[in-house]
């Protein structure tokens, strides 16, 4: 009766559990609680310490597959509308340009989505890679600091935006009181100029650029940061910055009209009189009943045609069809060095040295538009991966070389190269 007792109970039945095993049973039992219990610590540590987003992360990635954020992760966040206009089909040069055996296993090995290219507004080449499609829509990463910064431009010559070099504290008066940044400008929030505290790493679990990607307060995690520096006088690449220059921008439109928001905006300015087929989406770090705002730093989530597109709006300097959607002398400046660093105007990266030159959206994991202003030629490449290797610039990948050796090659050629013996 006695050992029946004891057995009914749980601190009896851990002993008679602990006293039929041998040393090393033992040992091993009391490890396994001991990592329990550190990993329960550890659980309460991440929440207690404001690093929650760390679950999300580990949901969103790893979970998934993935190391880092992944091209098809629009499923993962709630998603603002980016509707087009009337569908604008872009020409086909007859025949097509053949892509190379060494490109096409490069892209392959890398997994490619889509690779593009385009010569005076008609397409030489188009692949997709299985199981993306000229429809798909994937995220381009931080090619959307060029949207954004496109955006702003355009707020400046609708009147939003009472100028180019307007301070960032006119929107975002938390700064208001800050040495530094009561001093920095929009302008300087481009060209990664403005002095703004930050971290940016892409793969660290705990640090402020995963918290911004993952978390749920895009613009707390931005203004929790102040600047640490006199703006205008160093160039650091931060996605901060283009955040805090998407909520200036929501900001300055919702004082004039209440409905706008970025992703209503950029349907308006750009995707529908570029007739952008079948829209886009853009990433919201919450619903916006909630206080939700754009992911304006990264997270528009369109087609290999489209982004395509707006290469062909900064070739032409913002004009399309006649009308002039960004001013000229704007573009004009984004595609130029930004007097700080050769290889980055205003929410674009450029080898400026280069012959023929060129400059070029970028994204995580390789996600490239490349323009290339005297050959009037423009380069778009999606994908999964990337290859990181950097022996021609310093700041441009050597990837991007080869993507612009073949799209010359094709517009040099007479005649499409033979049938690949692929």
């Amino acid at each position: 009766m006695r050992s029946q007792r004891c057995s009914a109970s749980p601190s009896g039945r851990y002993f008679q559990i602990a006293g039929s095993m041998t040393t090393s049973h033992r040992l091993g039992f009391r490890v396994s609680l001991l990592l329990i219990g550190l990993l329960a610590f550890a659980a309460a540590a991440i929440q207690l310490t404001g690093h929650g987003y760390f679950w999300t992360a580990l949901r969103h990635t790893y979970l998934q597959g993935h190391t880092t954020a992944h091209i098809d992760d629009a499923r993962n966040f709630l998603q603002a509308p980016v509707a087009g206009g009337a569908p604008f089909a872009w020409p086909l040069a007859n025949p097509q340009f053949p892509i190379s055996d060494k490109i096409h296993d490069f892209l392959t090995k890398h997994r490619s989505a889509a690779f593009l290219v385009a010569r005076d507004g008609e397409l030489l080449h188009e692949t997709y890679f299985p199981p993306y499609h000229a429809d798909s829509r994937t995220n381009v990463f931080s090619m959307a600091k060029t949207v954004t910064t496109l955006l702003y431009g355009a707020a400046a010559q609708d009147g939003f935006v009472p100028a180019l070099d307007a301070k960032v504290a006119t929107w975002l008066d938390r700064y208001t009181n800050d040495q530094f940044g009561r001093e920095a400008t929009l302008m300087q929030l481009a060209s990664m100029s403005s002095g703004h505290d930050w971290l940016e790493n892409y793969y660290l679990p705990f640090n402020p650029t995963t918290e911004l990607y993952f978390g749920k307060d895009a613009t707390a995690t931005v203004l929790r940061m102040g600047f640490v520096q006199p703006p205008g006088k160093q160039f650091y690449y931060s996605s901060a910055s283009t955040q805090l220059l998407g909520i200036a921008l929501a900001r300055a439109l919702a004082r004039r009209d209440t409905s706008l928001d970025l992703s209503t905006y950029l349907s308006r300015r750009l995707w529908q009189p570029l007739g952008m087929e079948g829209g886009a989406s853009w990433s919201l770090d919450r619903a916006r009943d909630a206080g939700g705002v754009e992911l304006a730093y990264c997270c528009i989530h369109a087609s290999a045609r489209q982004m395509a597109r707006v290469g062909q709006l900064l070739l032409q300097e913002g004009a399309w069809q006649g009308t002039q959607l960004v001013p000229a002398d704007f573009v004009r400046q984004m595609t130029q060095p930004n007097g700080l660093v050769d290889h980055y105007g205003l929410g674009l990266w450029m080898d400026p040295g280069h012959e023929p030159r060129f400059y070029f959206m970028q994204g995580h994991l390789g996600q490239y538009v490349i323009v290339l202003p005297t050959e009037r030629l423009i380069v778009v490449r999606l994908g999964q991966y990337r290859k990181t290797t950097f022996s021609r610039h310093s700041k441009v990948p050597d990837e991007v070389y080869l993507y612009v050796g073949e799209a010359l090659r094709m517009a040099r050629s007479t005649l499409p190269a033979p049938p690949s013996s692929r």
